[in-house]
């Protein structure tokens, strides 16, 4: 019979390329966050890597594509935060970024603001206040007096030390594409059902390790 640890340890080979992984945040030798300005008062915001920037792009780029043409061949984009341990894939938090907004018509706004310069919200890891980045920057950075709980428990998790991680933290994300393959019978999974897969599998596997707080 097949583990469970088997099924995420398959799952996660296929689609995620640990031998090459993408860091998430621009960091120095001694794994310190750097940070940037941001917005109209310039708060200071943990800064992303290049690479996660240019895969976000590049992933939401074919569901733009897709929304635009009507080719309805993708669902929108799923993500994991992540690190490595003895070779294999420790899920810290996962999510979606649906290719539609809320009337189920036009393109989310998540995903358009990928079109341009604007990194406020992108795809759902943005700048801005309500977006993972802006908010964990409002913990991290001290610079928010309402700050959330859940950000609050990423920062505990994350951080070390002030800005310092407490080991190298990644980022994946793919466009979602109707006939992709879930965690379980090699079947194909809507995006809704995917994101309820991981987190639920993920629960089980690394209840200590794993920040969502819904779907468990």
């Amino acid at each position: 019979m097949t583990s469970k640890h088997d099924i995420w340890q398959t799952w996660t080979e296929h689609y995620i390329d640990a031998d090459n992984p993408t860091p998430l945040f621009e960091t120095d030798e001694s794994l310190t966050v750097q940070c940037k300005n941001y917005g109209r008062n310039d708060r200071r915001v943990l800064k992303r890597t290049e690479t996660m920037e240019a895969l976000v792009r590049k992933e939401g780029r074919k569901v733009i594509d897709d929304w635009a043409h009507s080719h309805d061949t993708y669902h929108g984009l799923i993500y994991l935060m992540y690190w490595i341990e003895n070779e294999s894939i420790v899920p810290l938090y996962i999510g979606k970024a649906g290719k539609y907004g809320r009337d189920n018509e036009k393109l989310s706004a998540n995903l358009q603001s990928l079109q341009g310069a604007s990194t406020g919200k992108f795809a759902r890891w943005g700048d801005s206040h309500y977006y993972h980045i802006g908010d964990l920057s409002a913990v991290v950075c001290n610079h928010d007096k309402n700050k959330k709980q859940k950000y609050k428990s990423w920062a505990q998790q994350l951080f070390a030390d002030g800005r310092q991680l407490s080991q190298p933290t990644y980022f994946w994300t793919k466009a979602w594409r109707k006939d992709d393959i879930g965690l379980y019978h090699e079947s194909e999974v809507s995006l809704e059902q995917l994101e309820c897969q991981i987190i639920g599998l993920a629960s089980e596997l690394y209840p200590d390790q794993l920040l969502n707080d819904k779907g468990t």
